[in-house]
């Protein structure tokens, strides 16, 4: 208990500490790193923890970003309330497409969900109405209390403890009953259910743990990015939320915020290579793939593994 209330202040004081050190747009950086983060913790959970392969997450972010502007917009809103609202109905479409869609498993699954980000992506395009079509629209300006939130340095007071909330809340639920049971589905889903476990209604779950994290990330981006456009919500988008996840480790939350931190650092250093950065993406998830499947989170383990062991033949 004492260390994770000095980790807590430790967090704490980096938190209020970071605005009078780092620029505006670092701030913002570290927002867009965050809310990427969260958009992948919802793979690290559907996928990392209880095994089913999703390409969804870029309909559900797209929804999230979506439905509190077109909240906003039609019957004035409050967007932080639409992010909310939206949050909990995508929540629901990723356990009704749980149910429709995890009777099946493996490439089968991948390429149901594959569909779904498909249509949601095509939903959006025409119409045209709602959504402004192929163009996109705005995304409306936070205001809480009087208050605008409109840059990195203010929404940096919103996203940060948003991000770390939620955190903390898939934390607790992966080693809740719940988490064991998702880890027990990856395993076997045969031995699950043998052990009494409602394999469906578990990976439902999952999906709309996923789904929830999914579109609350996906109206965070909305607010950084100030605008919407259709053609980042589609399936290469949702490859590239998985690479994410691949590259920092999928099977942890902190991989969610390794990966990310490194496909939003990455291009900066690679300023030059702008043309080629597709390419580098696709041969840093082959490598990881190949060589590291845990991602880069296995790392530290191994390196406290090599340590510790250094230390007992040392004190034998």
């Amino acid at each position: 208990m004492t260390v994770r209330l000095l980790f807590g202040a430790v967090v704490l004081v980096i938190f209020f500490a970071a605005p009078h050190f780092l620029a505006e747009f670092q701030l913002f950086q570290v927002c867009l790193i965050a809310a990427t983060a969260l958009v992948v913790l919802g793979i690290v959970v559907v996928t990392g923890i209880a095994g089913q392969i999703s390409l969804a997450q870029a309909a559900f972010v797209g929804l999230g970003g979506y439905g509190p502007a077109i909240l906003a917009a039609r019957y004035g809103v409050p967007v932080w309330a639409g992010i909310m609202i939206t949050a909990v109905v995508v929540g629901a479409v990723g356990y009704a497409l749980g149910q429709l869609t995890l009777r099946v498993s493996g490439h089968y699954l991948a390429l149901a969900t594959m569909a779904f980000t498909a249509i949601v992506q095509l939903a959006f395009i025409h119409s045209d109405a709602v959504t402004g079509g192929a163009v996109g629209m705005q995304m409306p300006t936070l205001e809480i209390s009087g208050k605008t939130f409109a840059s990195g340095g203010t929404l940096y007071y919103v996203v940060l403890p948003v991000v770390g909330v939620l955190f903390l809340a898939v934390h607790n639920l992966i080693h809740s009953p719940v988490g064991r049971a998702f880890a027990a589905i990856r395993q076997s889903e045969t031995a699950a259910a043998a052990m009494g476990i409602d394999v469906l209604a578990h990976k439902s779950a999952a999906f709309a743990a996923s789904g929830f994290l999914g579109a609350i990330g996906g109206g965070l981006l909305g607010l950084l990015s100030t605008y919407l456009d259709p053609s980042q919500f589609g399936i290469t988008q949702a490859v590239y939320y998985l690479a994410v996840a691949v590259v920092g480790g999928m099977q942890s939350p902190l991989g969610a915020i390794v990966g990310s931190a490194v496909f939003v650092l990455v291009p900066e250093f690679l300023q030059a290579f702008q043309t080629y950065l597709g390419l580098v993406f696709a041969l840093l998830l082959l490598v990881f793939i190949v060589l590291r499947p845990n991602g880069l989170v296995s790392l530290a383990s191994d390196l406290l593994r090599i340590v510790g062991g250094k230390q007992q033949r040392g004190a034998a």
